[in-house]
């Protein structure tokens, strides 16, 4: 039981640092070699690539909740939900996952893949679909700068930045 305790404090400490937007303690809280998946949304490896997320979770304002968690030996199951000023933006008051996995390796999250509800993630999608062909043909030097020559958005403070 106390390695259940422990894996559940974790995510507690994790779900406080994201809504403070502190950074720096969420990523000593990943494994270096750690792998984070929004199905369908992002996989990113490595706490480079997963710093981004949240940072540009920072520009949204994003807040989550972690609910209803269990923890079995190397693993936490719980339920996400998401709000930020995007989904706002988009009409969605929240986006909830219904499954969200971290693994562990030691105290350090090795893994974290989360299952969004796919009729919001769908609407969401179709939104910013419809805005990014709009900057894209409105503002081509804006979009050059949010997106990369293939068209994957840019995540980063600035990008997610509403001021």
């Amino acid at each position: 039981m106390p390695v259940q305790h422990d894996r559940l404090s974790v995510v507690e400490a994790f779900q406080d640092a994201a809504n403070r937007h502190a950074i720096d303690e969420i990523m000593a809280m990943f494994a270096d070699d750690a792998e984070f998946e929004l199905e369908g949304l992002a996989r990113l490896v490595g706490k480079k690539e997963i710093r981004t997320i949240f940072e540009y979770d920072a520009g949204v304002k994003g807040e989550i909740q972690l609910i209803n968690c269990t923890a079995k030996t190397d693993t936490v199951g719980c339920q996400l939900v998401e709000r930020n000023d995007r989904l706002r933006a988009a009409g969605l008051d929240r986006l909830l996952y219904p499954s969200c996995v971290l693994s562990f390796t030691n105290k350090l999250i090795r893994s974290w893949r989360a299952v969004p509800d796919p009729e919001p993630a769908r609407a969401f999608d179709q939104f910013w679909g419809a805005v990014r062909l709009w900057i894209a043909e409105h503002y081509p030097a804006d979009y050059a700068r949010i997106f990369t020559r293939e068209g994957r958005f840019i995540r980063n403070r600035d990008n997610g930045g509403t001021d």
